[in-house]
């Protein structure tokens, strides 16, 4: 059951940006660029963010659509004249993305609904100040293991299945260059006894996979869950949702080790010269009314605590009860070893799996 945009509209007299929309600055902006997925997400903004958004500042939302990994190589690249003006990520893109000088932070005050975010959720904390926020965390996604109801018979509860001689040639696994490779580095590493600072059990243990498919996004591998070739993945909750809309023979289970939890952010693009008409989106973004109807239409779980959402919405995406099954890796960690992790991943790993 989606919530209507009637609702969603009801809730908006307190988004506290009414001081902010009368700002000459708001007035002369004219286009906001959104660097974001595709797919659901991107469905989503057009149909619960975007009228409300023109409404409230009588400016435009254009899009620039593409992976997370080609969206950031493109600020890199054109930061100088930078192609947009928010960006859409993971909490760990928000952490490199400051280091590279290519996002900013946002003003506090002209965020206030961040004062509703649950605190585990904020998981960016440089950039934080009494002043400033690193970014707007929106929803929350969880990493998790979907299966063929009609070909998986032994049931799956643990990351350590993936190991099993069944799946061996009938699994999509994330890619090196998979926001999520670096929590599969240490959950190898913890099952073969290591850790997060002790990685090379865990790098030796992912050799021993054998996927069939590198995975970035559910499309890469969705054709061959169809055709059988591919009977268990790993993959965010909200696609696999998605999946079942579509009718594909897809189950999804929350491992007993916790699944991993990953807050997305909406932050602010440096060089932007929409500063402040960027800051309005992020709390739009933040908003407990816009949040619910998001995650009705994306299943993706929210972040404020004022959201609410009815069952049939809740008990398909990463909402209350659900979260406290997920595990959170702290995304500096991530931001700082994934060159050197994904280095060791292409040589030492890949090679054996010959997946395509």
């Amino acid at each position: 059951m989606l919530l209507s945009r009637r609702h969603t509209l009801q809730g908006l007299a307190a988004l506290g940006t009414a001081g902010l929309l009368a700002r000459p600055a708001l007035a002369q902006a004219r286009t906001l660029t959104v660097s974001t997925w595709g797919g659901v997400t991107e469905e989503g903004l057009k149909a619960y963010v975007q009228p409300e958004f023109e409404r409230l500042t009588g400016a435009r939302l254009a899009y620039d659509i593409g992976g997370q990994g080609a969206r950031y190589n493109k600020l890199m690249a054109q930061r100088a004249n930078p192609p947009a003006d928010v960006f859409f990520s993971t909490d760990e893109a928000v952490i490199a993305g400051q280091k590279a000088g290519i996002l900013t932070t946002a003003s506090r005050r002209n965020v206030p609904n961040i004062a509703d975010i649950e605190e585990r959720l904020r998981t960016v904390k440089s950039g934080e100040t009494d002043e400033t926020i690193a970014g707007a965390p929106y929803t929350l996604i969880a990493y998790v293991l979907g299966y063929n109801p009609e070909k998986v018979t032994a049931p799956v509860t643990s990351w350590a299945d993936l190991w099993r001689p069944e799946f061996q040639g009938k699994l999509a696994f994330a890619s090196p260059v998979h926001s999520q490779m670096p929590a599969f580095v240490i959950l190898a590493a913890e099952m073969a006894g290591g850790s997060a600072e002790n990685v090379d059990p865990g790098f030796k243990k992912l050799a021993e996979l054998k996927p069939n498919k590198l995975t970035v996004f559910w499309t890469d591998w969705a054709p061959l869950a169809k055709s059988g070739d591919v009977t268990l993945a790993t993959e965010f909750d909200y696609y696999l949702e998605t999946m079942k809309d579509q009718n594909y023979p897809i189950e999804y289970v929350i491992p007993k080790e916790k699944g991993i939890g990953v807050p997305e952010y909406v932050s602010v693009v440096k060089g932007t010269k929409n500063q402040e008409l960027a800051e309005v989106f992020l709390n739009l973004m933040l908003d407990p009314k816009v949040q619910a109807s998001f995650a009705g239409s994306t299943y993706s779980g929210t972040t404020n605590r004022k959201a609410e959402l009815p069952e049939s919405v809740r008990s398909r995406c990463a909402c209350g009860a659900r979260a406290d099954q997920l595990r959170f890796f702290d995304p500096a960690l991530f931001a700082a070893r994934r060159p050197l992790w994904t280095e060791r991943m292409n040589l030492e790993v890949v090679p054996s799996w010959q997946a395509r």
